[in-house]
């Protein structure tokens, strides 16, 4: 019993935030996929950031991470590859 209530508390504490950089390859317009949530709420956010990645590529756009080495050269020769974004640092207490 003491398990359960145990991992129930953790569901209910446990946080998340995700965030994803599209790029359409050929116009260079960004788009940032974002939400955070904690406790029950954790699971909404990877849900409404999933939603809004595959709104976005259903309308050209990819992940920065996932260009290709042509898309990332055309893009880098024409000025329009977003620089990376310094890592956040949240602390909540």
């Amino acid at each position: 019993m003491a398990r359960l209530w145990s991992l129930l508390l953790l569901a209910l504490c446990g946080c998340v935030s995700q965030s994803v950089m599209l790029i359409h390859p050929q116009s260079g317009a960004t788009a940032k996929c974002g939400a955070s949530g904690s406790g029950v709420m954790s699971g909404a956010a990877a849900g409404l950031v999933e939603d809004c990645r595959k709104k976005y590529e259903s309308q050209g756009y990819v992940e920065v991470e996932n260009l290709t080495r042509e898309q990332r050269a055309d893009l880098e020769r024409r000025g329009l590859m977003p620089k990376p974004e310094p890592p956040t640092f949240r602390m909540g207490y």
